[in-house]
């Protein structure tokens, strides 16, 4: 892996007019001491994305940021040397050529380009081998599943002819040639000795590209009536398929521009709606979805629909998703489900429906609550008290999953309403009530603070108080204080994400107003939630302090200094899983700890 010296990356940084660049994906507007836009990694309508050109990118939204290397990371998918070479050549900056590479790393990379090289050849004759006359049956079955020649074409679709060396004729050329087709997962063995025969034979073949678009697999089909229907490529070091997603290569683009995607099961299913203008889709490979396929996902937006076919099996993948949507769930991470006729697929429903059609119905996607209430009430009269009852305790232990406990809160509160449940209501006891607030732990931290007996050490500074919600407290209750510390409050990232949106709204509230007023008017929030979740911190922040300024300080240095540890606890995790072969991390963790440093002098001088 290249390694490039930490002054060449800082002469980049400093080339690079961040603006510009992020003017290219984002319409901002001057406002204040920094530009604001609409945030490109999640869907808003109130702008929350900050850039400031020379402190970096910041999203009080959904938390993301970063500095000009991050930003082509993020939107882009790629890595970080990725992006230093990119914005090397963006800014004209030439790079050195590595001359010291470990050994080891070396034959690995080296391995992989030829995988890479392989299965870019074996696309190719696949591809050939469509639009050769042998390949006429197959082409003949792409039309009739309503494939235009221009969507094969863009798509790379292929064909493997009928018999077992065809591939292995092409591309053979001694045993270090079949060793590489072995481990690319394009030929096989019956048995260790026995002659190696190509993998797949007379299917029509999607090529599957990683999210730089190299193909790293493939997957077939038969045309007629057989098992196994389909066949994928085999594990390979490229190919897992528990970490890739059909299509997402094409897809980013567009699922950056409608801010959502559409997750279906299978390849013919992705490229009927393609077909149709909906291309905001991606498809898993023919197995259920994964903790790393939702991260992923995750990666390129805050919106997932999941459409699953109308059968059992489809019921069966739906709520293995909506089982890892609920593991450790943070603020601004939608998702609902689709689910279609009984014995019908995407395929088929956009064929007969149209495009219109299919968007109607990806707009009547059911919320995961309600999905929740409708697989757990199988079997359970939801008319009757004691059903009801039954499928909120059945659902609590999902819920608990929720990460965000504000979220995990509102969830609980939705679902008692779609129940018509009390929130208070639990089975008689105080080990159920125990149980319940373990579970909800919501906002009961922000119902009772200011309920509690005062503590003789100082509030700015005790451990146990939540500093975050204390912050807002303050803001709501002394709108100047937003004013005079803009650009501070700017800079912070706020581990609760839902309290990370509130404070966006203040801070882009606080120019609406020719000077500061006596108190933020409740109408002006941007969601009903927003301005609920505002009376619930004035309320559970109740207390009257005669140094307000310092008050305000003390916790903003605390927020401030517990996001510095995070990032620092982040990346020290990343050097313990991966290493950190550039010292780049590492670097970055001792500058964390350093400005950790600083910042807390900075609180001790000032309580002197």
């Amino acid at each position: 892996m290249a390694r490039y010296p930490d002054t060449l990356i800082d002469l980049i940084r400093d080339r690079v007019d961040l603006l510009d660049l992020i003017g290219r994906r984002v319409q901002l507007k001057k406002q204040g001491s920094a530009w604001l836009g609409l945030c490109p990694f999640h869907n808003e309508k109130t702008p929350s994305f900050s850039v400031r050109p020379d402190k970096g990118f910041k999203c009080f939204g959904c938390g993301e940021g970063g500095d000009a290397f991050g930003f082509v990371m993020k939107t882009k998918g790629v890595g970080f040397y990725e992006a230093v070479e990119e914005l090397a050549a963006l800014t004209g900056i030439p790079l050195p050529r590595e001359t010291h590479e470990d050994p080891e790393a070396l034959r690995r990379a080296e391995q992989r380009s030829k995988l890479l090289e392989t299965l870019a050849a074996a696309r190719e004759f696949y591809r050939a081998a469509l639009q050769a006359p042998g390949g006429a049956a197959a082409r003949r079955y792409l039309t009739e599943r309503g494939l235009r020649p221009e969507i094969v074409q863009r798509e790379g679709l292929g064909y493997a002819p009928p018999g077992w060396s065809g591939l292995l004729d092409h591309l053979g050329g001694g045993e270090a040639a079949i060793e590489l087709l072995e481990a690319a997962g394009l030929v096989t063995r019956k048995g260790p000795g026995e002659r190696p025969y190509d993998r797949f034979r007379d299917r029509v073949l999607f090529p599957i590209h990683d999210i730089k678009g190299r193909c790293v697999g493939f997957g077939g089909r038969l045309m007629v009536a057989g098992e196994p229907k389909y066949l994928n490529s085999p594990e390979t070091e490229l190919f897992q398929k528990g970490k890739l997603l059909y299509g997402l290569d094409q897809a980013r683009a567009p699922i950056a521009k409608a801010g959502a995607v559409i997750v279906v099961e299978g390849y013919m299913d992705r490229l009927a709606l393609v077909e149709h203008g909906i291309e905001s889709v991606v498809a898993t490979l023919g197995t259920a979805m994964t903790a790393d396929h939702l991260r992923l996902l995750w990666g390129h937006t805050r919106r997932v629909v999941f459409c699953f076919d109308g059968d059992a099996a489809g019921g069966k993948a739906a709520w293995r998703a909506l089982e890892l949507y609920f593991d450790g769930l943070e603020a601004d991470h939608h998702a609902s489900f689709l689910f279609l006729p009984n014995g019908e697929d995407p395929d088929e429903v956009v064929r007969r429906e149209g495009t219109a059609g299919f968007n109607r119905r990806i707009e009547s996607a059911i919320a995961p609550v309600d999905f929740l209430i409708r697989k757990l009430g199988d079997g359970l009269n939801a008319a009757d008290p004691e059903g009801r009852a039954a499928v909120l305790h059945r659902a609590r232990p999902l819920v608990s999953r929720v990460k965000d406990p504000l979220l995990r809160e509102l969830y609980l509160e939705t679902l008692s309403q779609r129940l018509h449940i009390p929130l208070s209501f639990s089975q008689a006891g105080e080990h159920a009530e125990a149980a319940r607030r373990r579970v909800a732990a919501p906002v009961s931290a922000l119902s009772s603070r200011g309920r509690n007996p005062p503590s003789s050490a100082p509030r700015g500074i005790t451990a146990q108080r939540d500093h975050e919600q204390a912050l807002l407290a303050l803001a709501l209750r002394h709108p100047r204080l937003v004013r005079e510390r803009e650009e501070a409050l700017s800079r912070l990232t706020l581990e609760n994400a839902q309290l990370g949106l509130l404070l966006a709204e203040l801070i882009e509230w606080s120019h609406a107003f020719e000077e500061s007023p006596k108190a933020w008017p409740m109408e002006w929030f941007s969601t009903p939630g927003m301005a609920r979740l505002a009376q619930r911190i004035l309320v559970a922040e109740e207390f009257s302090l005669e140094r307000i300024d310092e008050e305000f300080d003390g916790c903003l240095i605390s927020v401030h200094v517990r996001a510095l540890r995070r990032e620092r606890d982040t990346l020290m995790r990343r050097i313990e899983l991966d290493g950190d072969p550039d010292d780049g991390l590492t670097s970055r963790c001792r500058a964390l700890k350093l400005e950790e440093r600083r910042v807390l002098e900075q609180k001790v001088l000032g309580a002197r």
